[in-house]
């Protein structure tokens, strides 16, 4: 009996190794980390990507590749394909000396219902910081710090571009 329970806890944790592996081929910037050998941002640039597009439809792609790039800032622009519409999405890695890697994304989308709408459908839990301007204010994510948003007013108010950003290492 103990060697059925040792194998299945065995076979159990392989199984979970598997799809944990599995769970970063979701998205084509693993692809990407491979084609352009990023070492030192492949595990931040895999889990950003993963965490904000999903299993959505999305396509990215290099910008201006780089000889080196493991050594120097990196940039994937790419679409995400929501069900609702198309965002475009900009990442960025910047490899640091300590061997750490700083990762980011930014989010752009626009959203058929005003500021106000988008606010309470989309970002109710987050903190208003301010206004930038008359059209357009700041929010912060109450829990994520390094995660804000801008909405600004377009079409005379009736639609709102929403800018998403999100930063980490």
């Amino acid at each position: 009996m103990y060697l059925v329970r040792h194998l299945f806890l065995v076979f159990t944790i392989i199984h979970a190794m598997f799809l944990s592996l599995h769970a970063h081929a979701e998205t084509s910037m693993s692809v990407i980390v491979e084609e352009h050998k990023i070492e030192q941002c492949k595990m931040p640039l895999i889990a950003i990507a993963d965490e904000l597009i999903g299993k959505n439809v999305h396509r990215l792609h290099v910008d201006q590749p780089k000889l080196h790039a493991d050594k120097y800032p990196f940039t994937v622009i790419g679409v995400i394909s929501y069900k609702d519409d198309d965002a475009q999405v900009q990442f960025n890695a910047f490899p640091m000396v300590n061997g750490e890697c700083e990762v980011s994304y930014q989010e752009v989308f626009e959203a058929p219902e005003n500021c106000l709408e988008v606010r309470e459908q989309i970002f109710k839990k987050w903190e208003y910081v301010g206004k930038l301007s008359k059209d357009s204010f700041f929010l912060r994510h109450k829990e994520r710090f390094t995660k804000n948003a801008t909405l600004t007013s377009i079409k005379s108010g009736s639609e709102c571009l929403v800018t998403r950003r999100h930063s980490g290492f």
